[in-house]
């Protein structure tokens, strides 16, 4: 097993991908530059050479997060991130009275727009428990759908918290027999693990994350025949004067002048994941992982783990909790040795009740395709007491 050929020297070692990438994919910052340098304008917002060249990389980014997402490119909307596409989405699909079904895995940006909706007494939320690894089981989901009527099942594809991938074509299968709509959120594993035969009603994702792609720019993808109302009108590129907001994606989740340098990255990013990227295939960045944790493991007595069991589908996401240190001095001690992980509670409020990790929360490693062995065997050293 060799190391990935690392982009251009990028300093400490960044072992937070699961929050947001780094270094990003080859020709992401070209690419941003050259809108700035070269173009400087958006798409459909008026006429002319360089609105034609915005137009032409929109265009091309949207096809290339279709092909992602087994969409067509006008079932793609772009956003400013999966935390607006879960909004926007919500208020669009979720009436008075409706019943959600979800996981104690989501993401804060699924997490508290539904507890609004439970808390105003707009509708009820059920929360399906995982278990201590972070896995659902299709049988509590499909015990939750057959209790009551429900408008939408929201699933996160992966827990970002300790790596754990659901089952999410046994889950999306129950949601559809259930007479319920099918929300993905693949934040986690947009880029790593095939997205395109799920056929969710309702997928999305961000591009600052396993996409390699800059920050403030998700997308959202709807199935054909779902077109919800649109959730946040405003001005569109419509040559049309009209007084109503378009009511067809992708214009309809559109609202407002794009974030057009963020799309020319991700156009850059998913053009390497897409063509002849060389980096390591899932299974080496997982022995790696393993690697560390086994050194981890012999550097602290007590160490505990929360990973999925290794054979498992699961991403390069490790959650520790060291004995006698809460997770901020350790990450406080890492960062003095040039290591940069994330600590606390990740975002995902309902998870640690399962993990046992209320009070403060965990170390999470989650190395990116570019770390080194050895530059994980760095982060497990500093660990030594």
């Amino acid at each position: 097993m060799q190391d990935p050929e690392p982009p251009p020297a990028r300093g400490l070692v960044h072992l937070d991908h699961a929050a947001t990438s780094r270094p990003k994919a080859p020709g992401v910052a070209a690419a941003v530059a050259r809108w700035y340098a070269e173009v400087g304008v958006g798409p459909d917002r008026g006429d002319g050479a360089l609105v034609a060249e915005a137009r032409r990389v929109v265009d091309a980014a949207r096809q290339r997060v279709g092909r992602l997402c087994g969409r067509s490119a006008d079932r793609i909307a772009f956003t400013s991130g999966a935390t607006e596409s879960l909004h926007l989405l919500f208020t669009a699909l979720l009436r008075d009275g409706d019943r959600v079904v979800t996981t104690a895995t989501e993401h804060s940006s699924v997490a508290r727009p539904l507890a609004r909706h439970r808390d105003s007494g707009a509708g009820t939320v059920d929360i399906v428990p995982c278990d201590p690894h972070g896995r659902v089981d299709p049988g509590d989901v499909e015990r939750a759908l057959r209790a009551a009527p429900t408008r939408l099942l929201a699933i996160n594809h992966a827990s970002n918290v300790t790596g754990a991938v659901q089952d999410a074509a046994a889950l999306l299968a129950l949601a559809r027999a259930h007479g319920a709509l099918s929300l993905l959120d693949a934040s986690q594993t947009a880029g790593v693990l095939p997205l395109d035969q799920l056929d969710p009603d309702a997928l999305v994702a961000s591009a600052h994350k396993s996409l390699l792609g800059p920050p403030g720019l998700g997308f959202l993808a709807l199935r054909d025949g779902l077109e919800p109302p649109p959730p946040k009108p405003g001005g569109s590129g419509s040559s049309r004067a009209l007084e109503r907001h378009p009511h067809r994606m992708p214009a309809s989740f559109e609202a407002g002048t794009p974030n057009t340098p963020a799309i020319y990255g991700l156009d850059a990013a998913l053009g390497w994941l897409q063509g002849d990227a060389r980096r390591p295939p899932l299974a080496e960045q997982l022995a790696r992982l393993d690697a560390f944790v086994d050194e981890s493991r012999a550097a602290v007595a007590g160490l505990r783990v929360l990973h999925p069991p290794r054979g498992t589908v699961r991403l390069p996401v490790v959650s520790l909790v060291l004995p006698d240190l809460d997770p901020a001095e350790v990450g406080a001690l890492l960062d003095l040795a040039g290591v940069h992980v994330r600590t606390g509670h990740h975002c995902a409020p309902w998870i640690h009740q399962h993990l046992g990790t209320q009070s403060g929360g965990t170390v999470r490693v989650s190395p990116g395709p570019f770390v080194t062995a050895a530059e994980l065997s760095r982060a497990a050293a500093a660990l030594a007491p």
